[in-house]
């Protein structure tokens, strides 16, 4: 059975598929359209005529907002409907999409594109892959592997349509009908069933009833002491007692409810007069009772960021925010790197395509490996191996001038991409437990804005000053390689306290 943080349990499975396939397709929308934002980069240069760090700004705001702004959307879908709340977004993301396609400059499409149609990927994005694992427990990994696949499958379809898009329509056209594409984000939140808790009924109405019923009993059992009988009959008319009294042999039970009916409208009664009482007690308390709420509300919200203070949690915060880096900015120039050594536009294009359909065995092959009982524990090793080798395709990539050479390099990396991203919200979980996940997934999208926003204006300005970009993805590799060395000390520095502490015992 699978538990959300409010304590509903679900089925395994079932429904849980259908938010799979939302996540999926959400992820279609939200990162592979990201990803395919890259092949924008020439036709927005060439039509602005700016720089390589000018437009760049353009891909790292879309996916720094997305970053920035998902733990909003891991927050409103906690406490609202994950449904409605994905369904907002795509909203805002169809219309930041098509405001795009009337931009005049850079500076409108960092705030369409960037801020407008980001945001709405950030309400859709968070919500949706945490609710896949309120559905599942013992096949989490092969669920994630399967729904976040939708980015690699995404961008392995989008990628030549783009560009197919641009030489038809334009970049203008394009992007008007990838706004169209995007408001099926309203469609995975139409799949987004929540999971409805047992509804639990007023704890003064049970005691008052159960109260009631206790009472009734009482005069209808023979055997009852008269002395206690005399006092529980007190408020009781005498025709009642008679009537008890006939029926008291056969335990009539329409006879007891009558009683308890009765005994329900006294207390009714009994209440009107009471309350001019109670309004002047409800004034006296009521400043008490903002201050209960407050401190009981300041509790619930230290109680929900506990996870933020978990030592391991904090190292792999500082361990993402050296992947981020390093895994933006590749996909911003992997495009235009191809066509500056000479690759054709649909070919270069294609390196998207399979980049993406790369990434999508890695999503599923890991999710499916790490599912295994015997190598769950093993995740965290696996997470790290995937962002490793990343790093070294980074290194080897800007030494790499023909297409066949650049698709093998491009498989390598789209498979370990497609791993990690798969086994972030399962290692997240692993660390923080099932009930902070959605929150703690947040923060850790959260922590991707920066180096997110900051990655490719960096590369781009590398680019402009070096005229080459084998400076970008050298310092991307260098990245994933520290984020993996964190981690690796981490292990380490941890087996060998508990070495030495179990050596002194």
């Amino acid at each position: 059975m699978a538990e959300d943080a409010r304590g509903a349990k679900a089925r395994e499975g079932g429904w849980g598929w259908m938010i799979v396939a939302g996540c999926f397709l959400a992820n279609i929308c939200t990162r592979a359209v990201t990803r395919c934002v890259s092949i924008f980069f020439v036709e927005f240069q060439q039509h602005f005529q700016r720089d390589y760090s000018s437009t760049a700004w353009i891909h790292s705001t879309i996916d720094g907002i997305t970053m920035f702004c998902a733990p909003l959307g891991g927050f409103l879908g906690n406490h609202f409907s994950c449904r409605s709340i994905v369904m907002v977004g795509g909203l805002l993301s169809f219309t930041g999409m098509v405001i795009s396609s009337f931009a005049n400059s850079l500076a409108f499409l960092y705030v369409s594109m960037g801020i407008v149609t980001g945001l709405g990927f950030a309400l859709s994005y968070t919500p949706t892959v945490a609710m896949v694992g309120n559905y599942f427990h013992e096949r989490k990994a092969l669920a994630y592997g399967i729904g976040l696949s939708g980015s690699g499958i995404g961008t392995f379809i989008l990628a030549p349509a783009v560009q197919l898009l641009i030489e038809l329509y334009s970049w203008r056209g394009a992007l008007l009908v990838l706004g169209g594409f995007v408001a099926n984000l309203c469609v995975c939140g139409a799949l987004l069933r929540p999971i409805k808790p047992k509804s639990k009924p007023d704890d003064r109405q049970v005691l008052k009833w159960e109260t009631n019923i206790a009472a009734s009993k009482d005069f209808v059992t023979p055997g009852r002491d008269s002395q206690n009988n005399e006092v529980m009959c007190s408020d009781l008319t005498k025709e009642d007692l008679a009537q008890l009294d006939r029926n008291n042999s056969n335990n009539n039970k329409a006879m007891e409810n009558n009683i308890v009916d009765r005994m329900n409208q006294k207390n009714k009664v009994s209440d009107k007069e009471d309350q001019p009482f109670l309004a002047q007690d409800a004034k006296l308390t009521h400043r008490a009772k903002l201050q209960t709420c407050a401190s009981r509300l300041c509790l619930e919200s230290k109680e929900e960021l506990s996870f933020l203070w978990h030592p391991d949690f904090l190292i792999f915060l500082v361990s993402v925010l050296f992947m981020a880096f390093g895994c933006s900015a590749p996909l911003v120039y992997l495009v235009p790197y191809a066509l500056s050594v000479g690759v054709e536009h649909q070919s270069a294009a294609f390196l998207m395509s399979i980049f993406g359909i790369s990434s999508i065995l890695g999503n599923i092959t890991f999710g499916w490996i790490t599912d295994k009982p015997c190598l769950r524990k093993y995740r965290l090793m696996n997470y790290m191996a995937a962002i490793l080798v990343e790093g070294l395709c980074c290194m080897f990539l800007p030494f790499l001038q023909s297409f066949p050479v650049l698709a093998v390099c491009v498989v390598l990396y789209g498979y370990f991409d497609g791993a990690y991203v798969a086994l972030i919200p399962v290692v997240v979980s692993d660390v923080v437990g099932q009930s902070s996940l959605t929150p703690a997934l947040g923060v850790v999208y959260f922590l991707h804005a920066i180096p997110y926003l900051v990655s490719p204006p960096i590369g781009g300005l590398l680019v402009d000053t070096t005229g080459a970009y084998i400076s970008t993805f050298h310092l991307c590799g260098a990245s994933y390689m520290v984020s993996a060395g964190i981690l690796t000390a981490a292990i380490v520095a941890k087996r060998w306290r508990g070495s030495k502490s179990s050596s002194v015992v």
